[in-house]
């Protein structure tokens, strides 16, 4: 396999799917089609990133089946080559809000147990400074730390559409408490992205997790909180995965989960509303059609209203659309 040969024929191409931090192309080769994946180095960071994720790849290869087959990876230029998988993105299958099949569920299912067998002994080292093994409130204070970061990281007009919908200067104020009470549990390997786009109902019936580029070494619960926010499943599915993840992780990584799953899902619903207030602000600043600027700004309405309660006592109303609209009018962002 002419692994810079693949990557300068996908790197030429407009085809593929696009991530926030990777764009992967579908290439053919003798042996059958592979995946080139490439990274946006203009990607701004959203999100906590601890290994490269070739890295992790490697490191999982027999302990994760359900993770792509890492092929190759290059440094000059950076990207990787990763076996092809056969199937149906979930999303596809079942949009935002819709009913997943049953196999998808077994397959998260799957996927914790999986990853919470993996020891830390056979992944790349942490930094020195990471939490150290079962200290919640340190990982989740790198949570607040990154999300308060990106609240402060635009520029004036980022800042004025942020005061205009009311989103506080210290957004992770309340939760930064609550997190102080976290109990202790036992670390695990996180995936940290599963959602919709990033699952593969496979021929076979089994299912495939890609995009492993976010993937910690941390608290367990944050991983299940951050799935339930980003799928967004019906209730019943909900508690279905709620109840299979608690069927597969150990004992020791469940200590106190409970109430410390609502406290990451008050954190998700934070996050969402800080880092999609500017991205939600472009989009609707880009739109060419009055439906289409209305329909985004009332997505925006519903994150700032889902994320109000976890605010500071006393934070503002959630502005209507059309204030929205015009809020973004005066800070194109």
């Amino acid at each position: 396999m002419d692994a810079v040969a693949l990557y300068e024929e996908a790197r030429t191409r407009d085809t593929g799917q696009s991530g926030h931090y990777n764009r992967n192309v579908r290439v053919e080769t003798a042996d059958g089609p592979v995946v080139v994946r490439m990274r946006n180095h203009h990607a701004e960071a959203m999100d906590l990133a601890l290994w490269p994720e070739p890295e992790v790849l490697a490191a999982i290869a027999d302990r994760v089946p359900s993770a792509p087959r890492l092929l190759h990876a290059g440094t000059d230029p950076d990207f990787q080559i990763h076996g092809f998988v056969g199937g149906r993105r979930v999303d596809t299958l079942a949009p935002e809000g819709a009913a997943l099949p049953g196999a998808v569920l077994d397959g998260v299912e799957g996927l914790y147990r999986d990853l919470l067998r993996v020891p830390l002994s056979a992944l790349p080292p942490v930094p020195r400074d990471w939490p150290d093994e079962g200290d919640t409130t340190g990982f989740a204070g790198r949570l607040t730390s990154l999300v308060q970061a990106i609240r402060h990281r635009g520029d004036e007009e980022a800042e004025g559409l942020y005061e205009a919908l009311g989103v506080p200067k210290d957004p992770c104020g309340v939760l930064r408490e609550r997190f102080r009470g976290l109990a202790a549990r036992r670390f695990g390997l996180l995936h940290a992205d599963v959602h919709r786009q990033n699952m593969i109902l496979t021929d076979a019936g089994r299912v495939a997790f890609l995009d492993w580029e976010l993937a910690l070494w941390g608290d367990p619960v944050y991983d299940l909180a951050d799935h339930l926010h980003k799928t967004a499943y019906r209730a019943d599915q909900a508690r279905e995965v709620t109840e299979g993840w608690e069927r597969s992780a150990p004992l020791e990584c469940r200590r106190g989960w409970r109430p410390d799953l609502g406290t990451y899902l008050a954190f998700e619903a934070v996050k969402s509303a800080v880092v999609d207030t500017v991205r939600w602000g472009r989009r609707i600043a880009d739109a060419e059609e009055a439906g289409e600027r209305t329909r985004l700004a009332r997505e925006l309405a519903a994150k700032l209203a889902a994320a109000r309660p976890h605010w500071e006592a006393g934070a503002r109303t959630v502005p209507r659309p059309g204030e929205i609209e015009e809020a973004v009018a005066r800070h194109r962002v």
